[in-house]
């Protein structure tokens, strides 16, 4: 590993595990090196890169949009693996520029080393569970490789799902699935013969492949239901309503299954003419009115012990935001507003403010932690060890906060006052229940 990226992947394992409640990985690979191209969906821009080389054992080199390469930054993402690859909507000669890309790739792939590319080649600002079409540049990269090492190696395309409940969520659920590895040297004749025609073919395979790994709802207006009916089964991959019983990987194959179903023209035919759709749109813009969520609704209405569990988890948590007052809160509040000021696009954020936090709150810390030695003596190992535990004081803190607002908020409701809600809610999950979902 170069230093950069090795930093990066010795720093964010015990952040991760931080920010993420659940992470789960669905075949993992077995090997640290190797000479495959991984391709991945892209549903969160930065923070996608970070999870797929950290949370997964391969080491990557990362292909990189080239527009944000320049002579500051092109040392230090050397340093991080990453190579430029160029797109056609950035302008100028890309095809010309991307033939020097693909021997980078070729000498890379030489060095028994894996690449990392993202199919879809953009990420949308709102997080939707589908896969968008994918480029065909890692297959024509790993035949390209192939050519100009004359067939001696093998070259492999895998693709990879990333599925969030939501990325930019704190304390949220990732699971990474991996698909079923295309070798590039079965198809040696057929690619000699016609390569345009292969390498179409295979990209075709390779997106039906990645499709099967994520859950991919196809039609728009399928999009905001799959959430929703997610949200009243408790079944599937929402970041806040779900059954604590099922485990991550339960969740991702009802999402799934969910997905497949609302694909199905019968059954989305079905749907339509039971009028469940506008129920269950009918039901979220009473919640809406009454400005309360899904999952708030069934805490502070179906869940008789939600507030002495939160209550009991305030007292636990609060040593910590304290402690959290000084250690963490100027830094994330000055993070948080530099991040949301500058960049336009919401899907930048989570990730933006996570690796800005990882950067700055050791170093933040370790100020604090000196000015504190010059007055109270202790051995250097137990102040390191106290560095380190400003990650479960971060933690801490944040969960204070959102249970402290989820608490004072519950007070403006009671269960009373929520029974015609909640009984609208028990009719559409019912009716849920009835069509089999």
């Amino acid at each position: 590993m170069r230093p950069l990226y090795f930093i990066f992947w010795f720093g964010l394992g015990f952040s991760f595990r931080l920010f993420f409640r659940r992470i789960k990985e669905v075949r993992p690979s077995k090997n640290r090196f190797g000479r495959t191209i991984f391709v991945s969906n892209h549903p969160s821009a930065f923070l996608d890169p970070l999870v797929v080389s950290r949370l997964r054992k391969p080491v990557v080199y990362f292909m990189t949009r080239s527009d944000v390469f320049n002579r500051v930054t092109r040392p230090l993402f050397w340093l991080a693996h990453m190579l430029p690859i160029y797109r056609q909507q950035d302008g100028g000669d890309s095809q010309e520029k991307n033939k020097k890309v693909f021997k980078k790739a070729t000498q890379t792939l030489a060095r028994n080393r894996n690449l990392l590319i993202f199919g879809e080649g953009i990420t949308d600002d709102i997080f939707e569970r589908r896969l968008k079409p994918i480029k065909k540049g890692a297959i024509r990269i790993g035949f390209t490789a192939l050519e100009d090492l004359n067939w001696s190696v093998q070259i492999q395309v895998q693709g990879l799902g990333l599925n969030y409940t939501d990325p930019g969520i704190f304390r949220s659920d990732v699971l990474i699935a991996a698909a079923e590895p295309i070798v590039l040297n079965d198809y040696k004749a057929a690619y000699l013969e016609n390569p345009s025609k292969v390498i179409t073919e295979l990209n075709r395979e390779l997106e039906m492949r990645m499709q099967a790994q994520i859950t991919h709802v196809k039609s728009d207006a399928h999009i905001r239901l799959h959430e929703q009916i997610m949200m009243l089964t408790r079944k599937g991959m929402n970041t806040f309503c779900y059954d604590t019983q099922l485990s991550l990987e339960e969740r991702w194959q009802y999402a799934q299954r969910l997905a497949a179903k609302l694909n199905s023209s019968e059954i989305a035919a079905q749907v339509e003419s039971s009028a469940v759709a506008e129920k269950i749109n009918a039901y979220f813009k009473q919640l809406s009115k009454i400005k309360l969520s899904e999952a708030e609704l069934y805490w502070f209405a179906l869940d008789s012990n939600w507030r002495m569990q939160t209550l009991f988890k305030m007292l636990v948590q609060l040593p910590f935001f304290l402690l959290g007052l000084i250690q963490i809160a100027l830094p994330q509040i000055l993070i948080k507003r530099f991040v949301e000021k500058k960049m336009k696009r919401r899907v930048f954020w989570s990730s933006t403010k996570m690796g800005m936090l990882l950067v700055i709150l050791p170093l933040w810390n370790a100020l604090l932690f000196w000015l504190a030695s010059c007055s109270i003596s202790l051995d250097w190992w137990i102040w390191l060890l106290l560095l380190f535990a400003t990650n479960v004081v971060a933690l801490g803190y944040y969960l204070f906060i959102r249970n402290t607002t989820l608490f004072i908020k519950s007070f403006r409701f009671n269960a009373q006052s929520l029974q015609s809600v909640v009984k609208e809610r028990n009719l559409v999950v019912q009716q849920l229940e009835t069509l089999q979902f």
